[in-house]
C-alpha cells in the first residue's frame, strides 16, 4: 500500500519504486525459506534429517519427472578414519553416542567407549582403535536452496537493468514490443518466480511431517499471494492497457 501511494504521488519515479518493491518480494521469499530451515534445526541437522528420507521424496511432480532426474536426498561427502585411545577396564565398557557437527554438511556419529569411574589400576591404556566418520551432504537441499536464491539474485540484477534501460528510454514499461526490455524481463522474471515457488513447494513436500507443528501452509499461501498476485496484477494491467481496455 505504501508503494502504491508513492507511485501515485511521485508518478515520474514510479518505475524505480516498483523495482524496489520487486526486490523486497524476493527478499520475503528467501526469508521464509530460511525460517523453515531454522525451524528444522539449521542446515546441519537438516542434512542429517534428509539423508534418512525415502528416495521417492526427491522424485519430481507435475510432469517434471519425465525430463528431470530425482534429486538425491542425501549422499556421503567424505569418509575418514580417526583414532581414539582404547581403554581396557576390569568393569563393563559401554558405548557413548558422540555426534560431530560440521558447517554446511552433516557429520555421521561416532561411538566412543564409556568407561566407569575407577582408580588407575582399573584402566589400562592400549593401542588406538580406528573409528570411521562419514560426512554427509544433501543434493536435494542444495538444489532447493539454489532454486530460491536464483530468484533473489535475478531480481537484484534485473532491477539494475530496469533502471539503466529506463534512463535511456529502452525499457518501455507496459509495452510488449521486442524492441523494449520490458518483454524480456517479464519472461525471465516469470520463469524464475515459478521455479523458486516450485522449489519451495518441493521442499515442503519432503519435510511436511517435520514442519507440521508450525502449520506452514497458511504462511506459504501468504508468501505466494504476495509474490504472484502483485506480479500478475501489474502484468494484467499492462495487457489491458495495450488492448485499449484502460483509457489514459
Amino acid at each position: 500500500s505504501i508503494e502504491s501511494w508513492l507511485c501515485l504521488r511521485f508518478h515520474t519515479l514510479a518505475i524505480y519504486i516498483e523495482t524496489l518493491r520487486d526486490c523486497y518480494e524476493s527478499y520475503v521469499l528467501y526469508s521464509f525459506f530460511q525460517f523453515l530451515i531454522e525451524v528444522l534445526g539449521g542446515e546441519e541437522a537438516l542434512v542429517l534429517m534428509l539423508k534418512d528420507k525415502s528416495p521417492t521424496r526427491g522424485a519430481h511432480i507435475w510432469g517434471l519427472g519425465y525430463c528431470m532426474k530425482p534429486w538425491v536426498m542425501g549422499q556421503p561427502l567424505s569418509r575418514r578414519m580417526s583414532y581414539t585411545p582404547d581403554i581396557k577396564s576390569k568393569h563393563h565398557v559401554g558405548m557413548v553416542y558422540a555426534p560431530e557437527k560440521n558447517k554446511h554438511v552433516g557429520m555421521g556419529a561416532a561411538f566412543l567407549p564409556n568407561v566407569p569411574n575407577g582408580g588407575p589400576s582399573s584402566q589400562l591404556p592400549s593401542s588406538p582403535r580406528p573409528i570411521k566418520r562419514v560426512q554427509w551432504t544433501s543434493p536435494f537441499f542444495v538444489k532447493c536452496k539454489f532454486g530460491v536464491l536464483q530468484y533473489v539474485l535475478l531480481k537484484f540484477v534485473s532491477a539494475i537493468f530496469v533502471m539503466v534501460l529506463e534512463m535511456y528510454g529502452l525499457y518501455k514499461e507496459g509495452d510488449f514490443t521486442p524492441r523494449g526490455g520490458y518483454l524480456y524481463i517479464c519472461i525471465l522474471a516469470n520463469l524464475s518466480q515459478c521455479w523458486a515457488l516450485y522449489c519451495l513447494v518441493f521442499f515442503y513436500y519432503a519435510l511436511k511431517n517435520e514442519l507440521g507443528p508450525i502449520r506452514p501452509v497458511g504462511k506459504f499461501l501468504s508468501v505466494k499471494a504476495l509474490v504472484f498476485f502483485t506480479w500478475w496484477q501489474s502484468l494484467a494491467i499492462s495487457i489491458m492497457f495495450q488492448m485499449g481496455m484502460i483509457p489514459h
